[in-house]
């Protein structure tokens, strides 16, 4: 294809698309070998131009490859027949460029496969390109407050992990036993919405969230949560964390007050700074949040909770304290968020019911996520907001990604309304209760000498308390060198002086591994501190009992 390049100039462009990715007759194996193609799309070749068509092609590939921006899975380089065609130029021109750059090193031909981008490329070039890279990008570029308000101090290679950590056995709190997912069952209910809707699911959905998982999402909160709702008042959302930003963003103008228990789950936080609210953590006590004194100009315009099941102290909000904070709520005209994150994981009796449900002055929006019960990549959660916020908060939404993907949340209604969202529930929670007690048993043998376990009736969390202040840089040290990572007590909190503490998540982690990680742990601390240990003998469990527990800061 000829394009004008300047004036009494004609330029020969490849557009590899049709060549390369195209479809044709050929199987599927082929199709999957063609994506594995370079295309060349930027080659652009200058007719007029005094240098020679073969030496100006042999030049731009070479420095496409220098430049080191291709993608390493399609390192294959399109045939000489292919790319002339393309190119609208002789075959012998585009093997006298690829005679050069396999001779200089930057290709490689490969028996009976054809020519490839070569394993190692000649470094001095490389070299000097990333060089000059980094000399352009080493300044600091300028970044809105937003960003730097917030305590999120990863960078690089950092930000490649979740934000539960890389996949082994690290103790991080709140991850899900995904490989007892029943995989089998949802892609079998995916495939039968797919073939009953179709196109449908292909477009653009609403920013409210499909009717059918509304519908199922309102009847489980109100038989097994206590919420008072109906599918009206359902938003759909990809997660717990874009639920903490629209409510953040709907009702918190720069400046304005917002509650945040500490200690805290940080991304709550940082969802607060982000919008530039000015955060005022509140303390915990055996009640749950301490509302105490506050003036007219303080009060919260919100105020995050995790009532269920504080995170990551493990308290349950008590009735007292549920009804005196909606009653707050309503004479300073703020707004509760309530974050229901692990509800279902009660292990000593019955859920209980949730703040929502007692509210009846419009003023709880009450958060629940799948992550925590199916899987943190399906990236789906839901708000149930006060009737006169809801076109707000789906208007915020909107803004944001306009929907949750279709398909996801049509499997997810048809895998409630069947009843396999039940049935995984009470699997893995039994699940979940048999590798808490092992869990407890195996944490006494390898570490109880150093810690009093704090046992609370719900969650997939513990937390464990050092008996001796000094022990807490044996155990940081120990984190290091064994890639075990549960988090210090101090990592949640704002203002907080708690006694030192790690938080040890139980869930994701067969008994083989929980016992085996225990032990590496145990070991690796007896190498720090050069010296042996006891055998755990004296080793402590607390039942959560306000009588009994020296842990908790007073509030009175």
């Amino acid at each position: 294809m000829l394009r004008k390049h300047s004036p009494g100039a004609k330029v020969v462009s490849g557009k590899m698309n049709g060549a390369i990715y195209g479809r044709t007759g050929s199987s599927v194996s082929k199709q999957r070998r063609r994506r594995l193609v370079m295309s060349f799309e930027m080659v652009r070749l200058d007719r007029a131009s005094s240098e020679p068509l073969h030496q100006q092609l042999y030049r731009q590939i070479r420095e496409e490859l220098e430049s080191g921006s291709f993608d390493s899975s399609a390192s294959r380089v399109p045939s000489s027949r292919v790319l002339a065609a393309t190119l609208g130029i002789s075959r012998p021109t585009v093997n006298h460029a690829f005679s050069k750059l396999l001779a200089e090193g930057y290709l490689q031909v490969r028996k009976r496969s054809g020519i490839f981008v070569a394993d190692h490329l000649p470094a001095t070039f490389l070299k000097a390109v990333r060089s000059a890279t980094i000399a352009r990008t080493e300044h600091s570029p300028r970044v809105a407050r937003r960003v730097t308000r917030m305590t999120d101090f990863r960078s690089g290679r950092q930000l490649d992990v979740g934000i539960g950590g890389p996949p082994s056995v690290t103790f991080v709190a709140g991850l899900p036993a995904v490989d007892e997912f029943p995989i089998a069952v949802w892609e079998r209910l995916r495939e039968q919405v797919l073939a009953k809707k179709g196109a449908h699911l292909l477009r653009y959905a609403s920013s409210r969230g499909d009717i059918e998982l509304r519908k199922a999402i309102a009847a489980y909160l109100c038989d097994f949560r206590g919420a008072n709702c109906h599918p009206e008042q359902i938003v759909v959302v990809s997660g717990m964390q874009q639920a903490m930003l629209a409510c953040a963003l709907a009702l918190i103008n720069e400046g304005e007050v917002a509650w945040i228990e500490d200690p805290v789950f940080l991304q709550a936080r940082n969802v607060l700074a982000f919008v530039g609210a000015k955060i005022i953590p509140r303390p915990i006590d055996r009640e749950g949040l301490v509302i105490g004194k506050c003036s007219r100009q303080n009060s919260p315009r919100l105020i995050l909770v995790t009532p269920s099941h504080q995170f990551p102290l493990g308290v349950t909000m008590s009735l007292r304290r549920r009804k005196a904070l909606i009653d707050f709520a309503e004479s300073r005209d703020g707004y509760i968020l309530e974050d229901d994150y692990d509800s279902e994981f009660r292990f000593d009796g019955p859920p209980l019911p949730c703040l929502q449900g007692l509210d009846n002055t419009g003023r709880v929006i009450y958060t629940g996520t799948m992550s925590k019960i199916l899987y943190p990549s399906l990236r789906l959660g839901f708000m149930v907001a006060p009737p006169q916020l809801v076109d707000t908060l789906v208007k915020v939404r909107a803004v944001m990604d306009q929907h949750s993907p279709a398909i996801d949340q049509a499997t997810l209604a048809r895998f409630i309304t069947e009843g396999f969202f039940l049935s995984h529930v009470k699997r893995i929670r039994e699940l979940y209760a048999q590798r808490r007690v092992f869990f407890i048993e195996q944490f006494q043998k390898w570490l109880g000498d150093y810690f009093d376990l704090e046992v609370t009736p719900a969650g997939l969390h513990f937390i464990a308390w050092l008996r001796r202040g000094e022990d807490f840089p044996l155990f940081m040290r120990a984190r290091e060198q064994t890639g075990i990572w549960p988090r210090p007590l101090s990592f949640f909190c704002i203002k907080a002086q708690l006694d030192p503490a790690f938080v040890f998540g139980f869930a994701a982690w067969s008994q083989a591994q929980i016992e085996q990680s225990l032990a590496k742990l145990a070991s690796a601390v007896k190498q720090v501190k050069q010296r042996g240990a006891g055998n755990g003998s004296s080793f402590q469990t607390h039942p959560f009992s306000p009588a009994t527990s020296s842990y908790w800061p007073s509030t009175s």
